[in-house]
């Protein structure tokens, strides 16, 4: 063997041990989870529930920030520029990596090609909320309402999920609702709450403590079945408004050309969290329906989101902003 082989292939060698140190040694720093959206949000609540489980699994502080705007576009534009090493993540949403792809006409990223997805964690239903002393008991009382305004009723939507359904909710009624547009949920409903808005539609998570509260009611859920949390309240088929499921949904996601090994690794974990019993009921308190999921069936599914999604905002006739 030639000296200059023998070199090269030492090189190598040194190089892959290198290599191998590395990915071993992950992770060596803090994490942070970026989450789309303010503090109080179920997404948010969440990726606090998941840090505080994947900290110590780690044996690394792992930081939640929260980088509201823009429908979400925001903390999904930083952290598709993020460096592919596997301390920058996100908590991506339905909204942010298949609704704002189809309603907006610039998306700082790529929802599927940005991205390498982890972990599924689950999803979550939506529904109409309105003020408990509004006088409106039920889905016709709303309807029959929003019918006779003038001006019409407000619809303050917090995340492009809650604008799709209420524009479908409007269509598929007969009514005239007029968005508004907040960068996040619990804005909304707090404007709900105070009178300066008519109603919004909310991930029941984050609408149960004013429902538990007697301060909002809700009328009907976005889902293909009735939530656990207000199994009174019905589905829109169940309403009469047709068969219609537009679930948030959430997936832990790095920035694409993280090692395929930190992805694993990663998503090993958050299955095995979501999987806990502790930590499935946690979930299931704020209404999400925790859902472990293959790693190959996460790409393949929030492909077909994305394309549902497509379908939806052509259907209610809603032009990319």
């Amino acid at each position: 063997m030639s000296l200059t082989r023998r070199t090269a292939l030492a090189g190598l060698g040194l190089a892959s041990a290198g290599f191998a140190a590395r990915a071993q040694a992950w992770p060596a720093k803090p994490l942070t989870i970026v989450v789309p959206y303010t503090a109080g949000s179920a997404t948010d609540t969440l990726t606090r529930i998941l840090a505080e489980r994947l900290s110590p699994r780690l044996g690394q502080p792992v930081i939640v920030d929260n980088k509201a705007g823009a429908s979400g576009s925001i903390a999904g534009g930083f952290v598709a520029r993020a460096p592919a090493d596997g301390y920058t993540l996100m908590m991506a949403t339905a909204a942010t990596h298949a609704g704002n792809p189809n309603l907006m006409k610039a998306v700082p990223y790529d929802s599927l090609a940005d991205f390498a997805p982890t972990g599924f964690c689950g999803s979550i239903p939506f529904t109409l909320a309105v003020r408990a002393d509004s006088g409106i008991a039920s889905l016709a009382d709303f309807v029959a309402r929003a019918k006779a305004a003038k001006p019409p009723l407000t619809s303050g939507a917090g995340t492009p999920s809650a604008r799709v359904i209420s524009t479908t909710l409007a269509q598929r009624s007969g009514t005239e609702l007029v968005h508004v547009p907040y960068k996040a949920a619990p804005l909304a409903m707090a404007d709900v709450l105070s009178g300066q808005i008519d109603m919004t539609f909310i991930d029941v998570g984050t609408g149960l403590p004013q429902f538990k509260a007697g301060k909002l009611k809700a009328l009907v859920v976005a889902s293909g079945k009735r939530s656990p949390l207000i199994p009174d309240v019905p589905t829109f088929a169940e309403a009469g408004l047709g068969a219609f499921a537009l679930d948030a949904w959430f997936v832990v996601v790095a920035p694409a050309r993280t090692p395929t090994d930190v992805v694993s690794k990663i998503g090993h974990h958050v299955s095995e969290i979501v999987a806990e019993p502790e930590t499935a009921a946690r979930l299931r308190a704020i209404s999400i329906e925790p859902e472990p999921m293959a790693p190959d069936q996460i790409r393949a599914f929030m492909k077909a989101e994305k394309e549902k999604w497509a379908m939806l905002v052509k259907a209610a006739g809603i032009d990319p902003e």
